[in-house]
């Protein structure tokens, strides 16, 4: 039996680890989707009650629906505000570790269509890029939908308030709609990237300028 090449098992394991990281990050963007898609439809549902029933303890308990539901919206945004310098840690290093091998792939299918390097290479190469943008853009996504959800909430909220005729519930739907519009999920990479669909456009604005700067160092066309 053949000795495994350590550095060769370095790098595996740096892989799959790099991939768990991944897939816990997913995870719990995943969770905070549901939980809100959840609170939306409980909100949604059977409008002309302004009171929630859910058991406790082998309990029926009746709670202010308003109320009830801006403390799990509250409970919500606390638990992602808690993991959230994690995930943007995580999404810096990501971006920042992608642009780069995104370029040089783009470059190298350049290099292909040429006829600089071997046709074989394309497959591989294209199957990278494809791999690369589902991993940092897939969290984009999800967070995304986070802010759609809201934005679904909110309209909800907005049609109730004017249908409302109890002077209470509207102060109850005002208070709400104040507060998803303090606590947003628009969510920013420590303040300065946009975690959402916009990332694809600004990591493709600055691979295309990336790639342009070097056809022209590398004289690629002549």
């Amino acid at each position: 039996m053949s000795d495994v090449d350590p550095q060769t098992a370095l790098s595996q394991f740096a892989s799959f680890a790099l991939d768990i990281n991944r897939v816990w990050r997913f995870i719990l963007l995943e969770t905070v989707r549901y939980r809100l898609c959840f609170l939306r439809r409980r909100l949604e549902e059977v409008p002309e009650c302004n009171y929630y029933l859910y058991v406790s303890e082998n309990k029926t308990i009746k709670k202010n629906k308003m109320s009830f539901c801006v403390k799990l919206y509250k409970s919500i945004a606390d638990i992602y505000d808690l993991v959230a310098p994690e995930i943007h840690s995580c999404m810096f290093v990501t971006v920042c570790c992608t642009i780069p091998k995104l370029i040089i792939n783009f470059y190298h299918i350049l290099l292909v269509q040429d006829g600089r390097e071997p046709p074989e290479d394309l497959g591989f190469l294209i199957t990278h890029v494809l791999q690369l943008c589902f991993l940092l853009f897939s969290p984009c996504i999800i967070v995304e939908l986070h802010s759609i959800e809201v934005e679904k909430m909110r309209i909800f909220l907005m049609h109730r308030y004017i249908e409302e005729v109890d002077p209470k519930i509207k102060e109850e739907i005002d208070t709400f709609l104040q507060y998803t519009g303090i606590r947003t999920f628009h969510r920013k990479i420590w303040r300065c990237i946009p975690m959402n669909i916009a990332l694809p456009l600004e990591v493709a604005n600055i691979c295309v300028s990336a790639i342009i700067v070097l056809i022209n160092f590398t004289h690629l066309y002549g």
